[in-house]
């Protein structure tokens, strides 16, 4: 399983979240963003800008198949306007308990 993880612009999270769930996501979960933490993210944002310009942020996150995974940045990047997207695996361990018999 992997966590694509990124900083949408509030906008185009329900257009991302449909090719999301068409590109083969499982578990999806949007996330309104303080402007402060956005000014983190998004390095591109200068100082002198306003928050009416900036606009409202949200963080994306969806979870899917290993298989899933490509198809599903591509669509995040074909729709929105991103800096960066973040990929983490995802590994389950067997129980203990279950392996000794």
């Amino acid at each position: 399983m992997k966590r694509i993880t990124t900083v949408l612009k509030e906008s185009e999270a329900m257009a991302v979240r449909k090719a999301v769930c068409v590109a083969g996501g499982e578990r999806i979960v949007i996330t309104p963003m303080p402007h402060s933490l956005c000014d983190i993210d998004l390095e591109e944002w200068h100082c002198e800008q306003s928050i009416a310009q900036r606009g409202m942020h949200v963080r994306f996150e969806v979870t899917a198949d290993d298989n899933y995974s490509g198809g599903i940045v591509s669509a995040i990047q074909r729709i929105a306007h991103v800096g960066k997207i973040a990929l983490a695996s995802r590994h389950d361990r067997p129980h203990r308990c279950a392996a000794q018999i």
